[in-house]
């Protein structure tokens, strides 16, 4: 596993799996059904969910939407240091639109 400045801390992700039903409702979801998603999680929570999918290319867009709606420290905790703060920074940075 190549090191990323996206890439979240392995064994963080490891610990608590991310339920594949989730990530395939997130990414059928429109705007409106996202939303919903996202307002039923708690913040810990949406962070784990943005650092699995910005460890992967194709659901990459999803992490950096989710992480937009988390805090920092919140970012950091669930994917570590670097990662978290990179991924916050690409969530408000709108880095990804081209996805």
């Amino acid at each position: 596993m190549a090191n990323s400045p996206l890439r979240p801390v392995t064994s963080v992700l490891a610990k608590y799996p991310i339920p594949i039903e989730l990530i395939a409702a997130l990414y059928r979801a429109n705007d409106v059904e996202f939303g919903k998603l996202m307002e039923t999680m708690p913040e810990y929570g949406r962070a784990r969910v943005a650092a699995y999918c910005t460890d992967r290319e194709r659901l990459h867009h999803i992490g950096v939407r989710i992480a937009g709606t988390c805090a920092e420290a919140t970012l950091v905790q669930a994917a570590g240091a670097k990662a978290g703060a990179d991924l916050f920074a690409s969530s408000r940075a709108g880095s990804d639109v081209a996805h």
